[in-house]
């Protein structure tokens, strides 16, 4: 299949536009969103947990499950949440971040309302990221952190599990960046 057509600036960029505007739509209720986050701000201490999961998968296993074809295969290659630059490193994302930022407050939320509520919607919530563009493996080792998430919001609530989301998510672009300066 010539997949050119997928990797053209064309179609990154409308595929970018189409995800981020999604979010854009919601402006009206990101006073909302603030107020969520802060109302769950006590389960950002578990953020830990899920990096960790996602630390201990890049250091330990990433490189050997890597070279598994079908596990390794991906449309772009990167999640398109970065931009559609992501591939050009550090200066294509960079002009992407406060947008990455703002779409994280309203994609984890519904992300969190939409995709705890059983064990069987974690796992679709996992899969979807493929469409985002990350490798078939690391949307399987998405599984336990939405599953780390499915328990913060079974026993605290959406707002809970959406502010360790949240911060989990910071946490990885914290990361990204460093690992580009170091």
């Amino acid at each position: 299949m010539d997949t050119s057509f997928l990797n053209s600036d064309y179609f990154l960029i409308g595929y970018y536009v189409m995800t981020v505007g999604a979010s854009l739509l919601l402006i009206k209720d990101t006073k909302k969103r603030i107020r969520d986050l802060k109302a769950g701000i006590g389960s950002m201490k578990y953020a830990p947990i899920a990096f960790g999961i996602l630390t201990v998968y890049v250091l330990f296993a990433f490189e050997y499950v890597d070279q598994i074809p079908i596990l390794n295969w991906s449309w772009l290659g990167y999640n398109i949440a970065f931009g559609p630059f992501a591939e050009q490193g550090m200066l294509g994302i960079i002009p992407f971040v406060p947008l990455l930022l703002y779409m994280f407050l309203h994609i984890n939320y519904f992300e969190e309302v939409y995709f705890r509520k059983s064990k069987k919607m974690v796992l679709v919530w996992a899969l979807i990221h493929i469409g985002m563009g990350i490798k078939i493996h690391m949307a399987l080792v998405l599984i336990p952190i939405g599953f780390v998430f499915k328990y913060i919001y079974d026993k605290k609530g959406v707002k809970h599990s959406y502010a360790m989301h949240f911060a989990t998510n910071i946490m990885v672009v914290c990361v990204l960046f460093a690992s580009f300066i170091l």
